[in-house]
């Protein structure tokens, strides 16, 4: 009986070893085919979507609708549906926005650009809470779930770096054969590009609408097979603790948000944010700035994803 024992023992913990593994990549999958599309499109918002910024407004929608998201929604909406369902409609809000890019007006990309950032900041918590929840099912101890933790978050970002690679090589086999516009002046480029004096054609009328429909229909056909792929195998993974009720649920996730401001006022984490601040200025000025006058003012829109 004790050897019976031991060996359905050794077959469970290879099944959830199994499971396990099974489950950490379809994350890293599904998370790589979400920021494939979303960095991709918005690399290319301040060449393409031009008339009225609404390309780059819509991303500071975007982010601004995920920090207000992160303070005071995330922690019910994980509560309520779950890591997986989290994931999925975080990857349903960044195709609804990928797509919104074929009928670029305002209206269209700032709605879906608050629907992609309340739903991406979400789906980020969820995943990451996913990973952690892994490392930890793999461990023996807590030194080794130390060690797993650190393993399975380097093998993730990996893969979510990965994701600027695929997307603006997409972008650059999509659009390579896009005319460069025959009206550029070099000198008006690089650090002397200004909008409003800039006199080169539009490069966004140099593009065919059958390529805008094909570009952002393979990025959202990516996130789509993501999608099912992620209902069809993740498992669905919650919190230990799971309130039955609603005023349990309410009152924890005002606990969590009040916990945040407490930790976020602390000297060392009003320290970092001048650092924080300096790095995301950075992928700003490259998404906004540099891609437009450097990029599309000289070469043309289609090595935007080359030198991203």
């Amino acid at each position: 009986m004790s050897d019976d024992k031991e060996h359905m023992d050794t077959n469970n913990n290879k099944n959830k070893k199994g499971g396990t593994k099974r489950n950490f990549i379809m994350i890293c999958f599904a998370y790589t085919c979400a920021t494939t599309s979303l960095n991709a499109v918005v690399n290319l918002q301040s060449s393409l979507n031009t008339d009225k910024d609404v390309g780059l407004n819509s991303v500071a929608i975007m982010h601004g609708a995920s920090v207000l998201t992160c303070i005071f929604l995330t922690t019910s909406i994980g509560h309520i549906f779950g890591y997986k369902w989290s994931i999925v409609g975080g990857q349903f809000g960044v195709m609804v926005y990928v797509a919104s890019n074929m009928y670029s007006k305002q209206w269209l990309m700032y709605s879906t650009a608050v629907i992609c950032g309340s739903l991406r900041a979400c789906m980020s918590v969820a995943l990451n809470s996913y990973v952690t929840a892994l490392a930890n099912d793999e461990s023996e101890n807590n030194d080794d779930a130390e060690i797993k933790t650190r393993k399975y978050f380097g093998i993730y970002f990996t893969a979510f770096q990965s994701a600027q690679i695929w997307g603006n090589l997409i972008s650059y086999l999509v659009l390579r054969n896009t005319p460069k516009s025959t009206n550029t002046n070099p000198t008006q480029c690089g650090a002397n590009y200004l909008t409003s004096e800039h006199q080169i054609q539009d490069d966004n009328s140099l593009i065919s609408q059958t390529t805008i429909y094909i570009l952002y229909s393979i990025f959202s056909g990516i996130i789509f097979v993501s999608i099912v792929l992620t209902i069809i195998i993740l498992v669905q993974r919650r919190d230990n603790k799971k309130e039955n009720d609603s005023q349990g649920l309410l009152r924890k996730s005002l606990n969590y948000t009040l916990s945040t401001w407490k930790t976020a006022l602390k000297l060392n984490h009003l320290l970092l944010i001048p650092l924080g601040f300096w790095t995301l200025s950075g992928e700003a000025f490259f998404m906004g700035a540099f891609t437009n006058s450097f990029i599309t003012c000289t070469i043309g829109v289609q090595y935007v994803g080359m030198y991203e």
